[in-house]
């Protein structure tokens, strides 16, 4: 499971709950459902993309997982971006077809080379982890440095990972702990948790205990295991 791209979902959803709830009728949803899928059906890739969010999480229709991908499917072989990124999701987690890895790195790779940064993100962890893909530490890095100077947090936590154990890139833990922290400071519990370690191992930077503290309590804070194993 790529969780740059379970980032993304969660947001997307929330935005379609709160979008929904703003609605002032069903009247005006089902307008505004009409209005989407008849430009679906015009050939409009982003609104392709955007009706096959709608049958993933059962927004104004009912869940089809089978009608998301065939709507995936129509905007990726239009090149739009992101319908790119997400027919690989649905190749990576078998979302309407039967899963293939190697379909899904060929997906998130189109959308990726098209400079989408979740889309990087994942063919990152498809080098990383020998996923549809030959493995190679070196690929892997390359691409979540691209995807993390977009900003996605994901991306920028595995960089860090990478500089600190001198994955695909020679060790550097004064990078590592740079980039631990720009992850730390979106949120990122895993990177929270490794920031407070640099700060308590004195690892590209120096010691502080009581930094090292604060940042394992916000990590804990999110359900971090680890972080709640640091703060007691």
């Amino acid at each position: 499971m790529k969780k740059g791209l379970v980032w993304v979902l969660c947001m997307l959803m929330l935005t379609m709950l709160m979008t929904g709830n703003a609605a002032a009728s069903g009247t005006d949803e089902d307008a505004g459902w009409d209005e989407l899928l008849e430009r679906a059906e015009q050939g409009d890739p982003e609104a392709q993309e955007e009706v096959g969010d709608c049958y993933y999480y059962g927004k104004d229709v009912e869940p089809d997982p089978a009608k998301a991908f065939e709507w995936y499917t129509k905007s990726a072989e239009q090149g739009y971006a992101r319908g790119q990124c997400m027919l690989g999701w649905c190749y990576d987690e078998g979302i309407g077809v039967e899963p293939d890895p190697a379909k899904a790195f060929e997906w998130y790779m189109k959308s990726a080379e098209q400079g989408e940064k979740t889309a990087q993100y994942n063919v990152g962890c498809c080098y990383d982890e020998g996923t549809g893909v030959e493995q190679d530490p070196e690929k892997a890095f390359e691409w979540y440095m691209k995807s993390a100077e977009q900003g996605d947090v994901d991306a920028q936590y595995c960089v860090g990972r990478c500089y600190y154990h001198g994955e695909g890139v020679e060790q550097d833990l004064a990078k590592a702990f740079e980039w631990y922290m720009k992850s730390a400071e979106q949120g990122h519990a895993a990177g929270q948790y490794d920031l407070g370690l640099c700060y308590q191992l004195g690892e590209g930077v120096e010691q502080d205990d009581a930094k090292a503290f604060e940042w394992y309590m916000k990590s804990a804070e999110q359900g971090s295991a680890d972080g709640q194993d640091s703060v007691g």
